[in-house]
């Protein structure tokens, strides 16, 4: 597991030079963090809110003392756990929150936006030893700059984490080797890629990278070293069966039988499944400029590229056996360390060459990507009073009420309740998970249903905002002409599903 050093470390380089590049390195770095950290109080509700929102009521109970083996969810029926991975995500949130005061919604961005720094370290680090510094601060640039960093470096969900532990863990171990051992960066990487393999185990192929690329021997001690990487996940997954039989709601069973079931290629079948790939991978992820300009810069790269090779082979094969999820943006950001590096290799190699093109080619990739990405600091115009619906909703109902309502409503508002669904299929999902259902039933059956189950308030966005969507709005008339309208606002619209009255507020 060890060789001797070769020429181009970091050790080889006079002292003033390290400075030098010490300082350029932090200033690509802070650009970064800076660019993620932008509008940290914006509330999550861009991208993908379905995972955000979760991701942050665990985030919260865990601060108010649920402890870490018990994540939950604020939706019943309860207890409700969150099982999917284990919330070391969270408590870092958490940590975070109690180290610096900020909310917690900033906090999840924030640490999202650190985790992804490390990436970007990683991804410099392992280029300079191979190409030098030109290229990998070019490479740390372009992974700052690829839109699906943007968006999900800044977004409350451990996908940020998952990539930036696992892409620094292995540059401990790349370095390690470089230097011919070092048994303090072996510890550094080992507990970098547990922490990633822990907020999310579909990372594990990095740890193929590390043996079919990194370690120079591929001998038990290679091996020991990367399996015992994955033990934290593997306890945790134990856990998480005993977990899901304790918890009341039947998501979390059926979630896991969904991943089962899921497993395989089988989904490239479809022509739906190739459309995503075809958007996220040549537009919405890296851009059509950083999608060529990483496979050129890969291709042209004379030595130094194996580790790419292997990291962009084995996370398309990962993508392939993950296929059913691929329209889930987030799962491409696997793919953006090895596209960083090819577009850093082929700005390298350009600039060597034909500076201005290199630098034309670099402002116009900047220009594409920050226009492919500049709706994640803008929150949707479906969620535009998010903020202010989940004030008055807070205002008018009692911590201990359960509401039913859109998760992202219930989390801004800081309430428990159920989870509302607008169409017959979701509403009876939904439905299923507090008890089984053989029928398919509305909307509103979803809510009567509730009501039954001691739902105490009905919350949705108002219905100036729900144009275009009458499900919404004939779901709202349909409660007006059941329930006492407390509410009904261009903001919000809050009905009191206890006096079987009909009426409105003003």
């Amino acid at each position: 597991m060890t060789t001797p050093k070769p020429s181009g470390t970091l050790d080889a380089t006079p002292a003033p030079r390290r400075g030098a590049e010490a300082a350029r390195l932090a200033l690509t770095l802070l650009a970064g963090l800076v660019l993620r950290s932008l509008h940290p109080g914006q509330p999550i509700a861009e991208n993908y809110v379905g995972r955000q929102v979760p991701t942050a009521m665990v985030a919260r109970n865990l601060e108010r003392g649920s402890g870490f083996l018990r994540p939950r969810l604020d939706t019943g029926p309860f207890p409700n756990y969150f099982p999917v991975e284990p919330p070391v995500y969270q408590a870092l949130v958490v940590g975070l929150r109690r180290a610096s005061g900020l909310p917690l919604d900033a906090c999840g961005r924030l640490t999202s936006a650190l985790a992804a720094t490390l990436a970007a370290w990683g991804v410099y680090a392992m280029a300079r030893r191979r190409w030098g510094e030109g290229p990998a601060l070019a490479a740390a640039t372009a992974f700052s700059m690829l839109p699906i960093v943007i968006r999900y470096g800044r977004a409350f969900q451990p996908d940020a984490l998952m990539i930036g532990a696992c892409t620094a863990g292995l540059a401990c171990w790349d370095r390690a080797v470089a230097r011919g051992g070092g048994r303090a960066l072996m510890a550094a990487g080992w507990g970098l890629m547990a922490v990633g393999l822990a907020a999310k185990v579909t990372a594990a192929y990095i740890l193929a990278v590390a043996l079919l690329a990194v370690f120079p021997r591929r001998d038990w001690k290679a091996v020991a070293l990367c399996a015992s990487a994955l033990l934290p996940a593997v306890a945790w997954y134990a856990w998480a069966s005993h977990l899901t039989a304790l918890s009341a709601s039947g998501a979390s069973a059926e979630n896991r039988d969904i991943w089962m079931g899921i497993l395989g290629p089988g989904a490239l079948g479809s022509g739906e499944t190739w459309r995503s790939i075809g958007k996220f991978l040549v537009v919405r992820a890296f851009t059509p400029l950083g999608f060529l300009g990483a496979l050129w810069g890969l291709r042209g790269a004379a030595t130094g590229a194996r580790v790419w090779w292997a990291w962009a082979a084995l996370a398309t094969a990962t993508m392939a056996a993950l296929a059913a999820k691929l329209h889930h943006e987030y799962y491409w950001l696997c793919l953006a360390p090895a596209a960083a590096a090819g577009l850093g290799a082929a700005w390298g190699r350009l600039d060597a060459r034909r500076p201005g093109l290199a630098f034309a080619s670099a402002l116009a990739f900047a220009a594409m990507a920050l226009r492919l990405s500049d709706s994640t600091w803008r929150t949707p115009d479906e969620w535009a009073t998010l903020a202010e619906a989940g004030r008055a909703v807070a205002e008018e109902t009692a911590p201990d009420d359960l509401i039913v309502a859109p998760e992202a409503l219930l989390y801004q508002a800081d309430r428990r309740g159920c989870r509302l669904e607008y169409t017959a299929a979701a509403a009876t999902r939904a439905a299923s998970e507090w008890a089984p259902q053989a029928n398919l039933i509305s909307p509103l059956e979803l809510v009567e249903f509730y009501e039954s189950r001691g739902a105490r308030w009905f919350a949705d966005l108002g219905v100036d905002l729900l144009d275009g969507d009458p499900a919404r709005t004939d779901l709202h008339q349909d409660i007006g002409h059941r329930y006492k309208i407390v509410i009904d606002r261009p903001d919000v619209f809050l009905a009191d599903l206890h006096p079987r009255e009909p009426g409105h507020a003003d």
